[in-house]
């Protein structure tokens, strides 16, 4: 009788293992190799799903977005599958190891699924939870995380699709095929405008003189420190009366890192003392990315040039010096009163 029931017990054992073993994930699940001998004769399942898929509005540096995870987990069996290996002793100790041949009301152990994000390295994301732990049954049991994604720095490239994936894999366990799943997130890194404006000829000065009666070129260097290519419009704020100031270019474009140079070009009134030109420096996003027009703008950078009167000589001719003239039209008037008075002496 005895004999009886471990060959019964052995056929058993053969024809699940002859079942089983040619299960094969589904398409969206890839499985792990086996443990033991004898391939697992239960393949397992993970579905995941993450949201938002996809994140429409780019994330700055100081903003964060929760990312929720809904995983579920399932043994790829049939209904007579799991009553035998989840009720049964033998099947129990046929699914999770000999240990559980030994004890009647052996309690079902949980299905620990690792959970794991793949982010550019100027991302941050941190997980509430690295593992969850399912119920095992032929039917999807839900558990849920979340992630929180964060920019970091300002490495990632304005504008541009990026995408994180978040993983949930179960490693095998005894006679239970190992199984992974994983989804894609999308999102965009924000524009983060950095430009600033210097002008060479000012050098370690605070004021520029430049010629009353000349024109003036006066070149500017302007540096892109954002994170994407850049159009900046340079324009002269509220130019003094009488003056005609213009730049060689209005928009100029500026990779990310690069420098490039424009020419302020400036006409004075020639009885001016001193004055300051302000020059207001817009930047703008080259993307084309599908965004609102707001995302495109960067934040406006303000240059101020102090020019001082150098009263060079006009170059249409040569005039007399102003003082000079004077002294002369003194000396001049000095020598007619000297000979009005010599005249008058004579005659008397």
């Amino acid at each position: 009788m005895i004999k009886k029931k471990i060959i019964i017990l052995a056929l058993l054992a053969i024809l699940l293992t002859a079942t089983f073993s040619s299960a094969s994930a589904t398409e969206t699940n890839s499985s792990e190799g086996n443990l033991g001998l004898i391939p697992p004769f239960v393949t397992s399942e993970i579905s995941i799903n993450a949201t938002p898929s996809q994140i429409n509005e780019p994330i700055s540096q100081s903003g964060t977005v929760a990312i929720n995870i809904v995983v579920k987990y399932k043994l790829d069996i049939g209904n007579f599958a799991n009553w035998f290996f989840l009720k049964r002793r033998m099947g129990r100790a046929l699914l999770f190891g000999p240990k559980y041949a030994l004890k009647l009301l052996t309690k079902i152990p949980s299905a620990k699924v690792n959970l794991s994000v793949d982010s550019p390295e100027w991302c941050k994301t941190t997980l509430d939870n690295s593992y969850l732990n399912f119920s095992i049954s032929n039917k999807f049991d839900e558990a849920k995380a979340q992630a929180t994604l964060s920019i970091v720095n300002s490495s990632g490239h304005a504008l541009e699709l990026n995408d994180i994936k978040v993983k949930a894999e179960f490693k095998s366990n005894w006679r239970i095929k190992g199984s992974v799943n994983e989804t894609t997130i999308s999102f965009l890194p924000a524009y983060l405008s950095s430009i600033s404006a210097n002008v060479e000829m000012l050098k370690n000065k605070t004021e520029l003189s430049i010629s009353p009666v000349n024109k003036t070129t006066i070149p500017i260097d302007i540096t892109n420190y954002g994170n994407g290519d850049t159009i900046v419009n340079v324009k002269v704020e509220n130019p003094p009366e009488k003056w005609t100031t213009s730049t060689d270019s209005e928009n100029i474009t500026i990779p990310v890192g690069e420098t490039k140079q424009i020419n302020l070009i400036i006409n004075p009134d020639e009885n001016f003392e001193n004055e300051t030109i302000k020059l207001k420096l817009t930047p703008r996003s080259t993307s084309t990315a599908d965004v609102e027009d707001n995302y495109l703008q960067g934040e406006p950078v303000y240059l101020s040039i102090n020019l001082l009167n150098g009263n060079p000589k006009k170059e249409e001719g040569g005039g007399i010096p102003g003082e000079l003239l004077i002294i002369i039209v003194i000396i001049a008037t000095v020598l007619i009163i000297a000979a009005i008075l010599l005249l008058e002496r004579k005659k008397q």
